[in-house]
């Protein structure tokens, strides 16, 4: 497993190239060991794990946190005497609204049960109100309260922003409809966010990212790869080198540059010592009625024909004039278990290096949630070969399946 350390004039990242749920195990058992100096000593100390957990938008499509990393985290940290540990976060504003818990649909709530860690919903969190470069937000006070702020972002295309990489993580701590006020100067007050909001440490989960048409409608693309440092922009203009993405059109980190929170010359160190990992598709431009329906003029009327624009098939409209990524499916899934046809299993395994509990391919689809088993369906977005069924009412499910299933196959 191959680990590359980079060091720079503000900081350091390590590297580590990591796949199958065992190899991001001893990732994360190293990466934590590496950089022990800067976890807390005391062991009940307040963890806090931010993860990007956007919408609904299971993680093999590049959306949210992959479990195989959290799992891993997780676990680790417990390993290591902690014992109070809290995995926080708050979805976007659309699954806000329509009172969807994405941690359930993502089964994060199974593995903070499984490890005894709290989760919380920071879009329902008590708040603290901070200033921004534009007005004011309510952000979670379990955030800013922390004792130790373990940030796990995502590495995907943004339709307004450019990447969401480790700075635009924060968004995710504005309280429910506060997230508006975050977009009513997105690059300057993501880079204001970043002034009230410091990390400890920042273990990207770049295992599968997404490119084109993010952060909710985009394509899933093979990564493999954590990527480590304890200084956020740092971190933000060393992937856009990974990724070949021109650092400057990241408006927010141009926000950072000007408050001095990194040397001018700092984008040209990292570009003479880090090769290009791949270059990431960037989002199509906004359509002009997408950036229409965003101006604050017309917020009144946003929500006074919100109920007209929430029926399915006003959504479905809205998304093919490319007003909106996002269609949501109020209809919890019911999937009740799932099934390996042996007979129609071939040679591949693959289900093996999705699997967040290790399992190997004899337990996978015998094995019941509750004894080694998240229920996660990793095995089933995985499988070619249509060897696993699922049972139950697939609800939200459906329309994702019908989307993204071949997209991950190919991974």
């Amino acid at each position: 497993m191959a680990v590359t350390r980079y060091e720079f004039s503000e900081g350091r990242i390590d590297v580590h190239e990591a796949w199958r749920p065992e190899e991001v195990r001893a990732a994360v058992r190293q990466i934590l060991g590496d950089w022990s100096h800067v976890l807390p000593q005391a062991r009940d100390a307040r963890i806090l794990i931010k993860p990007n957990l956007n919408n609904d938008l299971n993680a093999l499509t590049g959306n949210s946190a992959d479990l195989r990393v959290l799992e891993a985290v997780v676990r680790d940290l417990r390993e290591r005497g902690y014992t109070d540990i809290t995995i926080a976060d708050g979805s976007n504003v659309g699954v806000h609204r329509r009172g969807i818990d994405s941690q359930r649909r993502l089964r994060v709530d199974r593995l903070a049960e499984r490890h005894g860690a709290r989760r919380i919903d920071l879009n329902r969190a008590p708040t603290v109100k901070v200033k921004l470069k534009k007005g004011t937000a309510e952000l979670a006070r379990p955030v800013l309260e922390a004792d130790f702020l373990l940030s796990i972002p995502k590495v995907k295309t943004h339709a307004e922003a450019g990447l969401s990489l480790s700075m635009k993580n924060w968004v995710g701590t504005a309280s429910g409809q506060q997230k508006r006020q975050i977009h009513l100067d997105l690059n300057r007050n993501i880079a204001a966010l970043n002034e009230t909001i410091r990390p400890h440490l920042i273990l990207m989960d770049a295992l599968v990212g997404m490119e084109g048409n993010g952060p909710g409608d985009g394509t899933p693309f093979r990564m493999g790869r954590l990527v480590v440092s304890n200084n956020t922009w740092l971190h933000d203009i060393f992937v856009c080198r990974l990724v070949d993405f021109p650092w400057e059109k990241l408006r927010y980190l141009g926000h950072a540059l000007d408050d001095g929170r990194f040397r001018p010359g700092l984008p040209s160190e990292v570009a003479a010592k880090v090769p290009v990992l791949r270059r990431i598709q960037p989002a199509p431009p906004r359509s002009s009625l997408a950036v229409l329906s965003e101006k604050k003029v017309f917020h009144p009327l946003k929500l006074a024909v919100r109920p007209l624009v929430d029926r399915p098939e006003v959504a479905q409209l809205a998304y093919r004039a490319r007003i909106v990524q996002d269609v949501y499916v109020r209809e919890d899934d019911g999937v009740t278990g799932f099934v390996r046809d042996a007979a129609r299993c071939g040679e591949c395994r693959k289900c093996e290096e999705f699997c967040p509990d290790a399992l190997k391919l004899e337990a996978i689809g015998t094995t019941e949630r509750g004894q080694g088993c998240l229920a996660c369906l990793y095995c089933y977005w995985a499988c070619p070969g249509g060897a696993i069924s699922l049972q139950g009412p697939l609800g939200f499910l459906a329309p994702q399946i019908d989307k993204y299933k071949a997209r991950i196959e190919a991974l």
